[in-house]
């Protein structure tokens, strides 16, 4: 109940806060996957590749949460199947890149950049997933 509370508070929000949400967990996500390699990485490069796929993943989500908009759904209606699975395939692939850094060079100092966003997703990430079984999700 209170993960699908969760789940429901953050896709309730207006698109333009949940495209930053999404945008800065995917930048920590791909920084993470490509510093795995890495010891030490550097706070300038890794910002920047967090800047940069913040800004293109979050932007590209932002015109589709518009053009859902301007198809109809508002912020009270039940969110979009795509919405749910979208948040899940962010998750997952935030998971990947976490392993990828815990098993690489980079281990756990790189690891915890994935950390903080695949907990803030998670509750979102599990509604999706109980929607593709077939459950309701909020």
């Amino acid at each position: 109940m209170v993960w699908a509370l969760l789940a429901r508070f953050l896709t309730s929000k207006p698109p333009l806060a949940q495209s930053i949400v999404v945008g800065l967990c995917c930048g920590l996500f791909a920084a993470a996957a490509a510093e795995a390699n890495n010891r030490d990485p550097q706070i300038g490069s890794t910002g920047w590749l967090v800047l940069t796929w913040g800004v293109v993943l979050g932007g590209s989500f932002f015109a589709g949460l518009a053009y859902q908009r301007s198809r109809g759904w508002d912020l009270e209606s039940p969110a979009p199947g795509w919405l749910y699975a979208l948040y899940g395939a962010v998750w997952v692939l935030g998971l990947i890149s976490a392993l990828l850094a815990l098993v690489g060079e980079g281990g756990f100092k790189v690891a915890v950049l994935a950390v903080v966003p695949l907990v803030l997703l998670a509750p979102t990430a599990l509604a999706g997933a109980r929607l593709a079984l077939g459950r309701r999700a909020a």
